[in-house]
């Protein structure tokens, strides 16, 4: 299991409410994690993904130095990617906190299928270490897209587009910070996409449902991965919704700089 270099520097409090509590760039947790939020809400702590499920123990330490707590109330997942689900069963482990996840990637966490989640494959290309492993996990709550949700006291709005990933869902809520985005990895900072090489993944995908994005007003916008902001988040959602709409292809992760 992973070891975080130095849990006393990795500390990464966003606002009063939120939390970056896990991932891979700035070094909070492990190489293998996505960005996961820890939001403060009226019924407990809310994490908006899972990590990696390789250092869990990281994670936790960094919500008590956030958020004054490591009592997790719900697990809200935004697609089933190793990198943001195989922490899913650790956590289960030791809060029996409830899951909510997409429809389409309930069966895939249930089972724990690392053929279907693309953890098998990428372990086998070296992108994972061989003992990292998707445990099945419950879910407690599968989410619809244009669901109306209430978890720990806080209502989101479920939006599902696909284009990363086929069961790749954003969050609309709204926070004391303003409103409110969590994307996953459908799109980050500048407008950029998260089509990558992987089954699943299509710029069909972004033609059919990007727009359901559009005219949210957006203040703030976390992404699964790189910069988030506080201000015109709807902004780097629009950019790449025009791009596709003059009938050009946005920039993609993993072009030239755009790396994880």
């Amino acid at each position: 299991m992973y070891s975080a270099f130095s849990w006393n520097i990795c500390r990464m409090r966003l606002c009063r409410q939120i939390g970056l509590v896990a991932d891979l760039q700035i070094g909070l947790s492990c190489p293998w994690d996505c960005h996961v939020y820890g939001i403060r809400a009226p019924g407990g702590i809310v994490l908006i993904d899972a990590g990696s499920g390789m250092a869990t123990d990281a994670l936790l330490h960094n919500l008590r130095e956030d958020l004054g707590t490591a009592e997790i109330t719900a697990v809200v997942l935004t697609h089933a990617h190793p990198d943001h689900a195989c922490g899913v069963a650790p956590l289960l482990d030791r809060y029996g906190c409830q899951v909510w996840a997409p429809a389409p990637c309930r069966e895939v966490l249930e089972q724990g299928d690392e053929d279907r989640s693309g953890l098998a494959k990428a372990r086998r290309r070296g992108a994972y270490p061989m003992e990292m492993r998707m445990r099945p996990s419950l879910v407690h709550h599968s989410i619809e897209h244009g669901e109306i949700f209430e978890v720990a006291g806080l209502r989101f709005e479920a939006l599902h587009v696909s284009g990363h990933s086929p069961d790749s869902f954003c969050y609309l809520t709204e926070l004391e910070c303003g409103r409110s985005l969590f994307v996953g990895d459908v799109l980050f900072y500048g407008g950029v996409l998260g089509l990558i090489n992987a089954e699943g993944s299509s710029l069909d995908g972004y033609r059919s449902h990007l727009e359901r994005l559009k005219g949210l007003g957006v203040d703030c916008l976390f992404p699964g991965h790189g910069l988030f902001t506080f201000r015109n988040g709807q902004l780097h959602i629009d950019t790449a919704i025009r791009e596709l709409e003059r009938g050009f292809v946005p920039r993609m992760i993993g072009q030239h700089d755009l790396i994880f």
